[in-house]
Protein backbone atom coordinates (compact mmCIF):
# COMPACT_ATOMS: atom_id res chain seq x y z
CA UNK A 1 0.00 0.00 0.00
CA UNK A 2 1.45 3.47 -1.31
CA UNK A 3 0.43 6.09 1.24
CA UNK A 4 1.05 10.02 1.03
CA UNK A 5 -0.59 12.50 3.01
CA UNK A 6 -3.08 14.31 0.60
CA UNK A 7 -4.70 17.06 2.64
CA UNK A 8 -3.13 18.76 5.72
CA UNK A 9 -4.48 17.86 8.87
CA UNK A 10 -7.81 18.81 9.66
CA UNK A 11 -8.60 19.47 13.61
CA UNK A 12 -11.54 17.89 15.06
CA UNK A 13 -12.74 18.64 18.20
CA UNK A 14 -13.65 15.37 19.63
CA UNK A 15 -15.64 14.49 23.24
CA UNK A 16 -13.73 12.69 25.10
CA UNK A 17 -14.99 8.87 26.19
CA UNK A 18 -15.50 9.91 29.38
CA UNK A 19 -17.98 12.85 28.15
CA UNK A 20 -16.15 15.20 31.09
CA UNK A 21 -13.19 17.27 28.89
CA UNK A 22 -12.66 17.34 25.29
CA UNK A 23 -9.75 16.12 22.86
CA UNK A 24 -8.14 17.81 19.81
CA UNK A 25 -7.66 14.99 16.76
CA UNK A 26 -6.77 14.97 13.44
CA UNK A 27 -8.47 13.47 10.51
CA UNK A 28 -5.60 12.32 7.72
CA UNK A 29 -6.32 11.45 4.39
CA UNK A 30 -3.96 9.00 2.63
CA UNK A 31 -4.37 7.61 -1.10
CA UNK A 32 -3.76 3.89 -1.78
CA UNK A 33 -2.24 1.80 -4.87
CA UNK A 34 -5.47 1.97 -6.18
CA UNK A 35 -6.80 5.51 -6.01
CA UNK A 36 -9.01 5.00 -3.02
CA UNK A 37 -8.76 6.99 0.22
CA UNK A 38 -8.47 6.06 3.89
CA UNK A 39 -8.81 8.58 6.63
CA UNK A 40 -7.72 7.71 9.99
CA UNK A 41 -7.33 10.09 13.11
CA UNK A 42 -10.58 10.72 14.17
CA UNK A 43 -10.23 9.79 17.72
CA UNK A 44 -7.07 9.30 19.46
CA UNK A 45 -5.78 5.69 19.54
CA UNK A 46 -8.97 3.87 18.03
CA UNK A 47 -7.51 2.12 15.48
CA UNK A 48 -10.38 3.59 13.31
CA UNK A 49 -10.33 3.62 9.75
CA UNK A 50 -13.02 5.08 6.75
CA UNK A 51 -12.18 3.87 2.88
CA UNK A 52 -13.51 5.78 0.43
CA UNK A 53 -13.59 6.31 -3.94
CA UNK A 54 -12.15 8.77 -5.54
CA UNK A 55 -15.45 10.38 -5.73
CA UNK A 56 -15.69 10.50 -1.69
CA UNK A 57 -18.38 7.49 -1.28
CA UNK A 58 -17.84 5.41 1.52
CA UNK A 59 -16.86 1.77 0.78
CA UNK A 60 -15.93 0.48 3.82
CA UNK A 61 -14.77 1.35 8.03
CA UNK A 62 -13.21 -0.60 10.72
CA UNK A 63 -15.11 -2.27 13.45
CA UNK A 64 -13.53 0.48 16.11
CA UNK A 65 -15.67 3.33 14.09
CA UNK A 66 -18.15 4.97 15.67
CA UNK A 67 -21.07 6.63 13.48
CA UNK A 68 -19.30 10.07 14.79
CA UNK A 69 -15.95 9.12 13.18
CA UNK A 70 -17.36 8.06 9.83
CA UNK A 71 -19.08 11.31 9.92
CA UNK A 72 -15.90 13.36 10.86
CA UNK A 73 -14.31 11.13 8.18
CA UNK A 74 -16.93 12.22 5.28
CA UNK A 75 -16.73 15.86 6.37
CA UNK A 76 -12.87 15.20 5.83
CA UNK A 77 -13.15 13.38 2.14
CA UNK A 78 -16.14 16.40 1.54
CA UNK A 79 -13.81 19.15 2.18
CA UNK A 80 -10.77 17.71 0.51
CA UNK A 81 -12.45 17.25 -2.73
CA UNK A 82 -13.92 20.63 -2.87
CA UNK A 83 -10.34 22.06 -2.82
CA UNK A 84 -9.34 19.82 -4.74
CA UNK A 85 -12.18 20.88 -7.49
CA UNK A 86 -13.50 17.48 -8.09
CA UNK A 87 -17.06 16.27 -7.55
CA UNK A 88 -18.07 15.29 -4.25
CA UNK A 89 -20.16 12.04 -3.51
CA UNK A 90 -23.24 14.43 -2.87
CA UNK A 91 -22.90 16.27 -6.03
CA UNK A 92 -22.14 12.65 -8.10
CA UNK A 93 -24.93 10.91 -6.48
CA UNK A 94 -27.29 14.00 -7.29
CA UNK A 95 -26.12 13.17 -11.05
CA UNK A 96 -27.12 9.62 -11.17
CA UNK A 97 -30.23 10.31 -9.37
CA UNK A 98 -31.34 13.21 -11.61
CA UNK A 99 -31.37 16.71 -11.93
CA UNK A 100 -34.21 18.72 -13.38
CA UNK A 101 -33.54 22.80 -14.41
CA UNK A 102 -35.52 25.23 -15.18
CA UNK A 103 -33.82 28.15 -16.79
CA UNK A 104 -34.99 31.53 -17.69
CA UNK A 105 -33.56 34.65 -19.29
CA UNK A 106 -32.66 36.42 -22.38
CA UNK A 107 -31.04 36.05 -25.29
CA UNK A 108 -30.19 37.04 -28.75
CA UNK A 109 -29.65 35.62 -32.33
CA UNK A 110 -28.77 36.62 -36.08
CA UNK A 111 -31.62 38.14 -38.02
CA UNK A 112 -32.64 40.36 -41.09
CA UNK A 113 -34.53 43.59 -41.37
CA UNK A 114 -36.50 44.83 -44.51
CA UNK A 115 -35.57 48.68 -44.55
CA UNK A 116 -37.64 51.55 -46.62
CA UNK A 117 -36.00 54.17 -47.99
CA UNK A 118 -35.08 57.09 -50.86
CA UNK A 119 -32.03 57.36 -52.65
CA UNK A 120 -31.36 59.95 -55.41
CA UNK A 121 -31.69 58.45 -59.04
CA UNK A 122 -29.31 59.76 -61.42
CA UNK A 123 -31.38 58.18 -64.20
CA UNK A 124 -34.23 59.50 -63.02
CA UNK A 125 -33.28 62.90 -61.70
CA UNK A 126 -35.59 62.41 -58.77
CA UNK A 127 -35.60 60.81 -55.27
CA UNK A 128 -36.96 57.04 -55.61
CA UNK A 129 -38.09 54.42 -53.29
CA UNK A 130 -35.81 51.74 -52.47
CA UNK A 131 -36.43 48.35 -49.97
CA UNK A 132 -33.35 47.13 -49.02
CA UNK A 133 -32.42 43.84 -46.73
CA UNK A 134 -29.79 44.75 -43.34
CA UNK A 135 -28.36 42.11 -41.45
CA UNK A 136 -28.98 42.75 -37.50
CA UNK A 137 -29.52 40.91 -34.27
CA UNK A 138 -32.68 40.20 -32.08
CA UNK A 139 -33.15 39.87 -28.28
CA UNK A 140 -35.50 37.66 -27.10
CA UNK A 141 -36.78 36.16 -23.93
CA UNK A 142 -36.78 32.56 -23.37
CA UNK A 143 -37.36 29.43 -21.09
CA UNK A 144 -34.56 26.51 -21.04
CA UNK A 145 -34.56 23.09 -19.62
CA UNK A 146 -31.91 21.08 -18.77
CA UNK A 147 -31.81 16.98 -17.50
CA UNK A 148 -29.34 14.84 -15.99
CA UNK A 149 -29.68 11.38 -15.68
CA UNK A 150 -27.05 8.55 -15.06
CA UNK A 151 -24.32 10.99 -16.32
CA UNK A 152 -26.28 11.54 -19.72
CA UNK A 153 -27.93 14.92 -20.24
CA UNK A 154 -30.16 16.80 -22.57
CA UNK A 155 -31.64 20.41 -23.14
CA UNK A 156 -35.04 21.67 -24.34
CA UNK A 157 -35.31 24.60 -26.18
CA UNK A 158 -37.62 26.98 -27.17
CA UNK A 159 -39.23 29.95 -29.14
CA UNK A 160 -36.37 31.36 -30.88
CA UNK A 161 -33.45 29.18 -29.14
CA UNK A 162 -34.72 27.04 -32.28
CA UNK A 163 -33.63 28.19 -35.83
CA UNK A 164 -35.52 27.26 -38.41
CA UNK A 165 -33.14 24.89 -40.12
CA UNK A 166 -32.77 22.05 -37.16
CA UNK A 167 -31.85 18.67 -36.42
CA UNK A 168 -31.62 15.70 -34.40
CA UNK A 169 -33.86 17.15 -31.55
CA UNK A 170 -36.95 14.91 -29.98
CA UNK A 171 -39.91 16.75 -28.77
CA UNK A 172 -37.54 20.14 -28.48
CA UNK A 173 -35.21 18.00 -26.93
CA UNK A 174 -31.29 17.62 -27.24
CA UNK A 175 -28.82 15.54 -26.30
CA UNK A 176 -25.90 17.04 -24.51
CA UNK A 177 -22.70 15.89 -25.67
CA UNK A 178 -19.17 15.75 -23.99
CA UNK A 179 -21.21 16.15 -20.74
CA UNK A 180 -19.22 16.97 -17.73
CA UNK A 181 -20.39 17.35 -14.40
CA UNK A 182 -18.14 19.13 -11.55
CA UNK A 183 -19.04 19.99 -7.92
CA UNK A 184 -18.97 23.44 -9.16
CA UNK A 185 -20.40 23.71 -12.80
CA UNK A 186 -22.04 21.29 -15.69
CA UNK A 187 -20.96 21.51 -19.32
CA UNK A 188 -21.68 20.19 -22.37
CA UNK A 189 -22.71 20.66 -26.08
CA UNK A 190 -25.78 19.90 -28.29
CA UNK A 191 -26.01 19.68 -32.23
CA UNK A 192 -28.84 22.26 -34.25
CA UNK A 193 -27.11 21.53 -37.57
CA UNK A 194 -24.03 20.90 -39.07
CA UNK A 195 -22.42 24.49 -38.23
CA UNK A 196 -24.07 25.39 -35.17
CA UNK A 197 -22.95 23.30 -32.18
CA UNK A 198 -23.45 25.26 -29.14
CA UNK A 199 -21.92 24.95 -25.78
CA UNK A 200 -23.82 24.82 -22.46
CA UNK A 201 -22.16 26.10 -19.45
CA UNK A 202 -24.17 26.04 -16.04
CA UNK A 203 -22.30 27.36 -12.53
CA UNK A 204 -24.06 25.02 -10.05
CA UNK A 205 -23.24 27.98 -7.51
CA UNK A 206 -24.83 31.25 -9.23
CA UNK A 207 -27.56 28.93 -10.84
CA UNK A 208 -26.45 30.62 -13.84
CA UNK A 209 -26.54 29.51 -17.73
CA UNK A 210 -24.71 30.64 -21.05
CA UNK A 211 -24.85 29.15 -24.02
CA UNK A 212 -23.15 29.90 -26.86
CA UNK A 213 -23.75 28.88 -30.59
CA UNK A 214 -25.18 31.54 -33.26
CA UNK A 215 -27.82 31.74 -30.92
CA UNK A 216 -26.65 33.05 -27.43
CA UNK A 217 -28.44 32.97 -24.02
CA UNK A 218 -27.83 33.87 -20.52
CA UNK A 219 -30.34 33.35 -17.66
CA UNK A 220 -31.00 31.65 -14.31
CA UNK A 221 -31.56 27.88 -12.83
CA UNK A 222 -33.48 27.18 -9.98
CA UNK A 223 -34.08 23.39 -9.08
CA UNK A 224 -35.96 23.69 -6.18
CA UNK A 225 -33.86 21.89 -3.87
CA UNK A 226 -33.34 24.93 -1.26
CA UNK A 227 -31.69 22.68 1.47
CA UNK A 228 -28.55 22.23 -0.14
CA UNK A 229 -25.59 24.78 -0.49
CA UNK A 230 -25.53 25.27 -4.15
CA UNK A 231 -28.41 26.06 -6.09
CA UNK A 232 -28.56 22.33 -7.39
Amino acid sequence: MKSSKILAPIFLSLLALTGASSASAQAVIDTLDNGNLSVTGMRPRSGCTVLFNPQGKRLQNGRSCNSRDISEAQSAIDTYLREQGSPTHENSDSARRGLTLICYGEGRKPSVESRTGYEWSDRRHRFVRRDRIEASTADFDSEVQVEVRNQKGKIHLTGKLVPPIHAGGKDGWWNLDDLKITSDQITGRYRLNGLNKPRVTIDRRSGQIAIDGIERFRGICDSGDWNSRNRF
